[in-house]
């Protein structure tokens, strides 16, 4: 199920094709004049990548993924993404049929594109949808050195009371499933910033929940929005929370309380962009699973 933010990801836009060079599953380069040809496996494309001295993007997706299919019908189809197969192996993994190699990297959110070395090694991964011109920007940072979690982690032993700098650090965190290192960046944070004068700490907080929804504790995670609105209460990220309240008692099986609080924030939101969203979660709680439509 996707949670709608009103903080959300911009939608890309596509622009014409132009004729590159691109990698099938067996390695070989071939001309592609219509899409990039994918390595499906994590061997096939770390070994072509390693045979040809090139490195490996590697796109984790599921089927059900909304921003996933967005990614691969905007982002890998522009030519400025393309044309990077000169220099690429891209891979592209479901993480729920190789839940090995899903496991293996951390990964835990959808699309998940993991930048790899000449031998193998992590460079750093991409996290969510990003537009056609965001995403060769970051890849190409990533190559220089900027922007990286080494680079953060670098720069935050010099600047250690840099928030948002421990902020970002604490995203990356996420992006690879290390919650615990995560939530001490967030805490560290939430403790030293109350008055949220370096404009992240209620992104902190917001986020120490999100962790507790992570790790399917639905009822920390109710606290733990609860808190955010108490202490943010004008915060950008308060639609977020209220409807992330009712989501999680949905999730932990009391409908009643999930009805409850979907019905608050239609009367306190009125003119929420994410009304219809809403709206759509009251009529799936209230539809019996079983009822067939006459």
């Amino acid at each position: 199920m996707t949670i709608p933010t009103t903080h959300g990801v911009i939608l890309a836009i596509c622009v014409a094709l132009v004729p590159i060079v691109a990698q099938d599953a067996g390695g070989a380069g071939k001309p592609a004049t219509d899409s990039i040809v994918w390595n499906t496996t994590m061997g096939d494309a770390l070994k072509v990548a390693s045979d040809s001295s090139r490195y490996t993007v590697a796109n984790f997706y599921t089927d059900w993924c909304k921003w996933c299919k967005i990614q691969d019908e905007s982002t890998f189809t522009d030519s400025r993404v393309m044309a990077m197969t000169r220099k690429f192996v891209f891979a592209r993994i479901n993480a729920e049929v190789d839940t090995l190699n899903a496991n293996k990297y951390g990964v835990n959110g959808y699309p998940t594109v993991i930048l790899f070395d000449k031998s193998g090694v992590e460079v750093d991964r991409l996290i969510g949808h990003l537009r056609p011109e965001e995403f060769v920007r970051t890849i190409e940072d990533y190559l220089e050195g900027i922007g990286t979690k080494a680079a953060l982690e670098a720069e935050s032993r010099v600047k250690p009371q840099d928030w948002k700098l421990r902020y970002e650090l604490g995203e990356k965190h996420i992006g690879r499933g290390e919650f615990e290192q995560a939530r001490s960046q967030f805490l560290q944070i939430m403790t030293s910033d109350p008055k949220n004068g370096s404009g992240v700490a209620d992104k902190a907080v917001f986020e120490l929940a999100v962790l507790q929804r992570k790790e399917k504790n639905w009822y920390k995670a109710i606290e733990g929005f609860r808190k955010f609105i108490k202490e943010f209460p004008k915060s950008k990220l308060r639609e977020d929370a209220e409807t992330y309240i009712p989501w999680l008692y949905a999730k932990a099986g009391d409908t009643k309380q999930a009805l409850k609080y979907y019905h608050a924030f239609l009367e306190s939101f009125s003119g929420s962009s994410q009304t219809d969203w809403v709206k759509e979660q009251i009529r799936l709680l209230e539809t019996p699973a079983d009822s067939s439509s006459s």
